[in-house]
């Protein structure tokens, strides 16, 4: 079915079901961030030690992305949306059974699995019920879930922490996951590029009817081809690379943040978790609602509109990150977090928007799942980890700056990135080549 014969209503009823799951999907991601205090009541183990939960999951998180891009870009995405979702949600839920420490690790390594093909699928099924011009809007409302789901999972530890353990709190955030599969699996699968006003097919040979002779060896060289010409993209290049700077960043600060109020801010654990849940949804929500409305609207006087508003966001949360980490002062510290939020949050819908527009869109699962693995082994996989390596040989205080370290590299990069946006969205819209802006 072609996108001009679907119900209007159609794609915002897909938008608001995968955003659903999305927004479980990021309580999953940051609840063992929110109990981390809880976990190590039960479990004895070092600041390294408990970053690696957060490095493991990020690591299986990009190794398996590719597989599902790969998927995505020749057989239908609904199916595997669904048994992505299944897949981590059980992961989820059978954490809170956990009896050791490796059990838990291994736990949210399968964690890792479901969310990559979710989060791998998602956005190019969106991108092709949705025309360009509405693309950052709808990213940002898909995306919305990433502060909202990291509030939810602090606030939920906040609440239910203390009183019903760690283990409860797991399973609450698994379950609700599979009743969502079940709507998400019967969804329709729109017609690949539609919204760019052409059908794009999928790779020979791996769809019924295709060449029954696509050897291996030429599906590799096929998938080798395909990353190369994704590459050529400067402007995909530059936003993977400016990307990956900020995820170091916003994963490193989002693991240890409650961890950092409660060593060096001297907040408790309850108090904790309730103000980093509170400014994160409150200033996250409006900042990545921000970014992708204005984004669309600046694009009507330039065309670097997304990539120039995400360089200039990160860089203005700078000053404010420094003034929430070195302040000792409440008044001082907790307003500073929240502005540092709202501008790094400016981005999350702009960039998105990017990785999808710029893209063929016969190759668009594969864009996403590089960009998974690009913005993860270099952004938020290592990040807990090399924060919790800092912290253990100086201060955790110290560890926190590398994350500050991150987002000067990411706004220079994103800027600099912004002069061959114009071209590239041209050039896969099937027009000439315009000049860099």
């Amino acid at each position: 079915m072609t996108h001009a014969a679907r119900p209007s209503r159609y794609p915002l009823y897909v938008l608001f079901l995968l955003t659903l799951l999305n927004l479980l999907d990021y309580v999953d991601r940051y609840i063992i961030a929110s109990v981390g205090s809880l976990i190590r009541r039960d479990f004895v183990i070092s600041d390294a030690r408990f970053g690696l939960f957060g490095t493991l999951f990020f690591l299986v998180y990009l190794i398996t992305a590719p597989v599902f891009g790969y998927l995505g870009d020749r057989f239908p995405r609904r199916a595997v949306l669904a048994l992505g979702a299944i897949v981590w949600s059980l992961a989820t839920a059978g954490a809170s059974l956990a009896p050791t420490y490796l059990f838990l690790l291994l736990s949210r390594g399968l964690v890792g699995i479901g969310e990559a093909s979710f989060g791998t699928l998602s956005p190019p099924f969106l991108a092709d019920y949705f025309p360009v011009r509405q693309r950052a809007r709808v990213m940002a409302v898909f995306y919305v879930t990433l502060p909202a789901g990291a509030a939810l999972a602090y606030l939920l530890a906040g609440k239910l922490g203390e009183t019903h353990g760690w283990r409860f709190c797991f399973m609450l955030v698994g379950l609700p996951g599979l009743l969502l599969a079940v709507p998400i699996f019967f969804l329709r699968e729109p017609v690949r590029g539609g919204m760019e006003g052409r059908e794009t097919d999928p790779a020979p040979g791996l769809m019924p009817g295709g060449d029954e002779d696509f050897s291996y060896r030429k599906r590799i060289s096929h998938v080798v081809a395909s990353y190369r010409e994704l590459i050529r993209s400067r402007s995909y290049l530059y936003t993977n690379l400016g990307y990956a700077a900020l995820t170091f960043a916003i994963g490193g600060m989002a693991f240890w943040m409650p961890r950092y109020l409660e060593t060096i801010k001297g907040v408790s654990f309850e108090e904790s978790n309730r103000l980093t849940g509170s400014i994160v949804a409150l200033c996250g929500f409006f900042g990545t609602l921000a970014g992708g409305f204005a984004g669309d609207l600046v694009m009507r006087w330039t065309r670097r509109a997304y990539l120039l508003l995400s360089g200039l966001g990160v860089l203005a949360a700078i000053p404010f990150a420094l003034g929430a980490i070195f302040s000792p002062e409440r008044r001082v510290y907790a307003p500073c977090l929240g502005a540092a939020i709202f501008f790094l949050f400016v981005n999350t819908g702009l960039l998105n928007a990017v990785i999808v527009s710029v893209s063929p869109p016969r190759l668009r699962s594969t864009a996403v799942a590089a960009n998974i693995v690009i913005i993860h082994i270099l952004g938020d996989a290592p990040s807990p980890y090399l924060i919790g390596q800092v912290s253990d040989l100086s201060s955790l205080q110290g560890g926190i700056l590398l994350a500050v370290a991150a987002m000067l590299v990411s706004g220079l990069l994103l800027l600099w990135g912004s002069r061959w946006l114009p071209g590239d969205l041209e050039r896969v819209a099937g027009k000439s080549l315009g000049s860099r802006g």
